[in-house]
């Protein structure tokens, strides 16, 4: 039979288990904010797999890469930039919005692309040690995140 002191530590433990597991939780995100993912990530294609993009923050010390890594800026109040690598190398930076639309997933617009891009969704997968992985959703048109250099 259970002792007094058991079931309580059950009854104190089971709702924090039972919040840590929900499926639709990013790894290493608190739910409802995305303010860690302010910032500029870079692309590590080598990291990278078929429907999982890894970036790492423009600050991680990265092996030379000719013309550039494509990546993203987002920014509070919903900033978003998405930088391609330009023809010829280097960056060119294309600007738009980004939202919330649910616990972990972007909604990202860029109005300014000729010829104009349908909004796309990001899900992340994760974010540690200062590693993030975004999958694209197939929900919305299928567009490239980032496109790979030429």
């Amino acid at each position: 039979m259970p002792s007094l002191k058991s079931i309580r530590s059950l009854v104190v433990w089971w709702p924090l288990l039972a919040l840590a597991c929900q499926p639709n939780h990013p790894a290493g995100l608190p739910v409802g904010t995305l303010e860690p993912l302010h910032g500029t990530w870079l692309l590590v294609p080598e990291s990278s797999r078929a429907d999982t993009l890894v970036y790492r923050r423009n600050t991680y010390r990265f092996n030379y890469r000719p013309g550039g890594r494509p990546g993203f800026r987002l920014r509070p109040a919903g900033h978003f930039t998405r930088f391609d690598v330009a023809p010829g190398g280097g960056l060119l930076a294309e600007e738009g919005t980004w939202a919330q639309a649910s616990n972990g997933r972007l909604l990202i617009h860029l109005p300014g692309l000729e010829p104009p891009e349908p909004d796309y969704e990001l899900e992340v997968l994760s974010y540690k040690d200062g590693q993030l992985k975004l999958r694209r959703l197939k929900s919305r048109p299928a567009v490239e995140v980032i496109r790979a250099p030429q």
